[in-house]
């Protein structure tokens, strides 16, 4: 190849990438899921969130979300921000972490022993959380606000 043909390629390349990172960048820049858990007993410790884009390790895996969030909580209410998402089908699910541990505390036989809540306002089995299916939010892009209400 001779020079000049590979330094326009090479320009073509680097322009073919910043158009797509630009392309990406409007995209989903103005793109926010706002998931607001409600009717939390008490306003102590903050509110985790965790957004799924697929069924793969729902809900517990947190390598496998798309983003987790954590937010502070008002007059029992906690609302988490997921910005910066492609427009496509999502899960979330959340938990009153009163005492900021960042897990979800649990009994002896693993059943939850703080307030959680799903998209859809899905409820889990006596002995596991919902499918992704039943939580599952189509999301056009945007700005969305759901709310969950807490389950205790």
């Amino acid at each position: 190849m001779k020079p000049a043909r590979g330094l326009a390629f090479l320009f073509a390349l680097l322009l073919s990438c910043g158009i797509s990172s630009h392309a990406h960048a409007q995209c989903c820049g103005g793109n926010v899921i706002r998931a607001s858990l409600v009717g939390l007993p008490n306003n102590k410790g903050r509110v985790g969130c965790i957004i799924f884009n697929s069924a793969d390790g729902w809900p517990r895996d947190r390598t496998k979300a798309a983003q987790q969030a954590r937010a502070p909580i008002r007059n029992g209410t906690g609302t988490c921000e997921f910005k910066g998402l492609p427009p496509g089908t999502y899960a979330i699910a959340s938990f009153h972490d009163q005492y900021e541990t960042g897990k979800m505390k649990t009994n002896l036989l693993g059943m939850p022993q703080e307030a959680f809540g799903f998209s859809n306002d899905a409820k889990p089995s006596a002995i596991s959380p919902p499918p992704f299916s039943a939580c599952a939010v189509t999301y056009s892009g945007g700005v969305l606000n759901l709310t969950m209400n807490a389950q205790h």
